[in-house]
């Protein structure tokens, strides 16, 4: 979703500040002998001309986005008479900017949380509701239509209505005031944020069903909101024998580390008889060539969508009594930063002052995150399965009608109109059946996806009643309600209790849920509406004390059948996580931030041991130096240690040339392979980033070494790995600067040094150290807890006990602002990057901005 806006933003921006020049002299050019001397004269000052001019239109425009940022700056002190609160709000911001909004009921609170979002991150909010919306194009024009075609299939505005429609009367006052609350900033605005004069656009009045778009934005970021995987699947499950397709397509890894210590055992190799790489021509399969196709940026993403960490141990092992949480989700990195960290304080029906700080997402009125005292939650990616793909079985008798269970249904044609740029409009079809829109069309089979987020009753506003609940029990039950993506829900409260669940609805289903696409035209596969919260999988108090969650399996057995399979990740960074809980038995806000941090490369540890006995077995082919690099690796992803890297590569290399394109989600490469087609992608035909088990499976290969898997080009496994070793080093060896190719200069810091741009700084390069975050090179990586890339990693870090919310730690990169003339663009950036601990409640109000009811609005009430 971000990469898409940034890319997007990209494109627009490279037309700022400067003019097409046209050339009166026709076709002739300078130097051309045929062109008079005078003429080139004249073409000279013509050209001088058009430089000067082309340098002033620039100044200009420099000029105006100088005196664009420094209007658009929000008032931050005084007082402003504004309609839609029925009495005072104060919004204060610490040195930081941290901002904390004060009411007196919960209903003027989300009035002043709005005023907030809106004060400070505007654009942020008008491109995250454009995104699911489908209108990115009236913004950005072109380049964003085809990202608007592809949300439109979705139908995403009827869902927002309906939405809004169907929600309590509670809900509706709550974003009524949250809307009110934007516009109310908006208007009192002296100009809007600066993206707004660079795309020659002006700032819509925000809506209710805006906060239905952003959540479903979020949806669609951290799930497959096309079911690809499962098309995918269904490709390779026609490609291959049953028995290898159950070999790389399965549930968990051998790095589970399960909540409720279960394990499901690997399926076994196929034999020769089954299925063989043999079979394929060496030339099929890169000709024995191991040679690096190019440098290959860095700029990974894990498998999955959003990767995350979080944790909870109960009040015995913490000095309090109070249990405690530790929550980092991982997602794209960028500015503005995604979240915005808040504290809220109201008064309740009771009397009594309430407080809840955390972090939200610009565009939605609750919190995402956070601590009310009595409760503190987190939320991870579950990757559990809240989709299928329905084949439809088509109607012999008509060629746009399938079969359902109550007979034959005709397909649902629609157009949807696309503004491009307000200049013109581009139509685009889309087919609907009763499950859902039709997602690929291939062969004349038609795939369609179900989805809860399609579904108006599966989203919703629920996670308010978090601000309310008291304890664990309450909160898990309020999750199981709420309308947000399926997600790990962690809460730990000031009783001592912990507790996970999934947040979010989650389908009932007659069977099992299907790796592949299958047909409910007889209505036996087909969903019962949805689980209710009692149906949902828990865990409340384990024994020992202690919950985790890393995008991994979390339960087994009859826990894991609702679920389903939406592709968890290996269990290496839940697995380090548990073993770093077990090895204390009583823990501090420190200790929790000290495993957040956690770069130890455990999960590299048996790569580093095999690339030394390939070493060992073949010392003539690579240099002493890539041997000495290697032996004292260091062990941890750190910024200075050259072993890490180049066992990190030695990995890559070997799981790319047996996949090729197949592996671009290993989470160690970027969407480019490191050769032109792997071995596995050659024998099946299958391409795209599939996210098979590919750890597991390597590794099983490379211990039981059979023949009918080894790439055809090698006549033994260890003629393959010796050929990875050397690819290993040609490859980094060619990134050190030309007078040296030494390795010393491939450390891990070299290439993972921050890249946390705004979108603007590509294109205007004379800005960049002014727009973006600054460049650092940072330890971590995938497969540990600190998950961290140039541009991906933990978005956010807050560890807290409910109660003890002043010892409370929190980080995210960058600051609340938008606004690079603000003081507070950067504020929290280096404590982000150092990993230094940096308090979560906001510090002592240096500005303070009151918000009057006007007397007209007193009348209305």
């Amino acid at each position: 979703m971000f990469a898409k806006l940034r890319r997007l933003f990209l494109h627009q921006a490279t037309n700022f500040g400067s003019a097409p020049v046209q050339n009166s002299l026709g076709t002739a050019r300078d130097g051309d002998p045929q062109v008079p001397s005078k003429k080139r004269r004249s073409w000279r000052r013509l050209a001088i001309r058009a430089g000067l001019a082309l340098l002033l239109l620039i100044s200009v425009g420099a000029v105006g986005l100088h005196l664009s940022l420094r209007a658009s700056l929000p008032q931050l002190d005084g007082s402003l008479a504004v309609r839609g609160i029925t009495d005072t709000v104060e919004l204060t911001r610490d040195f930081n900017g941290n901002p904390t909004v004060e009411a007196q009921s919960y209903v003027d609170l989300a009035f002043g949380v709005g005023f907030a979002h809106a004060q400070d991150r505007l654009f942020q909010m008008d491109a995250l509701r454009r995104v699911s919306s489908g209108r990115l194009s009236e913004l950005f024009g072109e380049p964003a239509f085809p990202v608007d075609r592809h949300h439109r299939k979705h139908r995403f505005q009827q869902v927002a209505k309906q939405v809004v429609e169907r929600a309590s009367d509670e809900t509706k006052q709550l974003l009524n005031s949250y809307t009110a609350g934007v516009n109310a900033a908006i208007a009192n605005m002296q100009a809007a944020p600066f993206e707004y004069l660079v795309l020659n656009a002006v700032p819509e009045p925000w809506q209710n069903e805006d906060c239905v778009y952003v959540l479903l934005t979020m949806f669609c970021d951290v799930q497959d909101e096309d079911g690809a995987r499962e098309r995918n699947f269904g490709k390779l499950h026609e490609s291959v024998p049953e028995e290898v397709f159950q070999f790389f397509v399965r549930t968990g890894s051998s790095w589970d580390a399960a909540i409720d210590e279960s394990s499901i055992p690997p399926p076994p190799i196929p034999p020769a008889s089954v299925w063989t790489l043999r079979d394929q021509n060496a030339a099929d399969s890169n000709g024995g060539n191991v040679e690096t196709t190019g440098k290959i940026s860095p700029d990974w993403v894990p498998e999955g969508k959003g990767a995350s960490n979080n944790w909870a141990v109960s009040g015995e092992l913490t000095e309090t009594g109070h249990a405690m949480l530790a929550s980092d989700m991982h997602l794209r990195l960028g500015v503005p930063c995604i979240w915005y960290r808040i504290a809220m304080n109201w008064v309740d029906d009771s009397g009594a002052t309430r407080r809840l700080v955390g972090f939200t997402l610009p565009g939605i009125p609750h919190a995402v995150e956070g601590s009310n005292g009595s409760i503190a939650w987190g939320l991870t990616n579950s990757q559990c399965d809240s989709g299928d793909i329905v084949e439809l079985k088509m109607d012999e008798r008509s060629a746009d009608s399938y079969v359902t269970p109550d007979g034959p249904r005709q397909l649902e044609r629609f157009t949807e109109q696309i503004s491009i740029g307000g200049s013109r409009t581009r139509s685009i079809d889309y087919e609907w059946s009763i499950w859902g829109p039709v997602v690929e069309n291939r062969d004349g089979r038609r795939f369609v996806h179900r989805w809860t987020g399609h579904d108006p009753e599966a989203v919703n506003f629920d996670a308010f009643d978090l601000a309310h609940a008291n304890t664990a029990e309450e909160a898990l039950l309020v999750a199981n309600r709420m309308g947000v993506p399926p997600l790990n829900f962690v809460v730990a409260d000031s009783q001592g209790s912990i507790g996970w669940t999934l947040a979010g609805l989650l389908p009932r289903r007659a069977a099992p849920a299907s790796q592949i696409p299958v047909d409910w035209s007889e209505g036996n596969l087909a969903w019962d509406g949805y689980m209710r919260p009692e149906e949902y999988p828990r865990i409340l108090n384990p024994n020992g004390g202690r919950i985790w969650t890393a995008n991994s399996r979390v339960v087994g057995g009859e826990m894991l059948v609702p679920l389903g399979d939406g592709g968890y990740l290996p269990g290496a960074r839940a697995s380090q996580i548990r073993d770093r809980l077990s090895e204390k038995e009583r823990f501090t806000e420190a200790d929790m931030l000290a495993i957040q941090l956690d770069d130890e490369a455990r999960f590299l540890q048996r790569w580093q041991q095999l690339l030394l006995r390939v070493l060992d077995a073949k010392p003539d082919t690579t240099s002493s130096a890539l041997r000495e690099f290697v032996d004292n690796w260091g062990g941890h992803a750190s910024v200075d240690s050259v072993g890490y890297r180049i066992v990190r590569e030695f990995r890559v290399q070997v799981i790319d040339y047996l996949f090729g394109l197949t592996a671009s989600h290993v989470g160690l490469g970027s969407s480019k392979s490191r050769v032109e087609q792997g071995a596995f992608q050659a024998k099946t035909g299958v391409t795209g980033g599939m996210p098979l088990a590919f750890e597991d499976v390597t590794w099983e290969l490379l211990k039981a070494q059979p023949e009918n898997f080894l790439p055809p080009a090698f006549q033994t496994w260890d003629d393959f790995l010796g050929a990875m070793v050397v690819a290993t080093e040609n490859y980094l060896s060619s990134e050190a600067p030309t007078s040296t190719k030494s390795l010393s200069n491939a450390s891990w810091g070299a290439v993972n040094t921050s890249a946390i741009d705004h979108p603007m700084s590509a294109n205007l390069p004379f800005l960049s150290s002014f727009l973006n975050m600054p460049k650092t090179p940072l330890p971590g990586d995938d497969f540990m807890p600190r998950v961290q890339s140039i541009n991906y990693g933990s978005s956010q870090r807050m560890v807290v006990t409910p109660g003890y919310e002043e010892q409370g730690i929190y980080h995210q990169p960058g600051g609340p602002s938008g606004n690079p003339y603000s003081p507070f663009y950067r504020a929290g950036f280096e404590d982000w990057t150092s990993g230094e601990a940096s308090p979560l409640l906001p510090g002592k109000a240096v500005h303070r901005l009151t918000l009057n009811p006007k007397e007209a609005n007193r009348l209305s009430d």
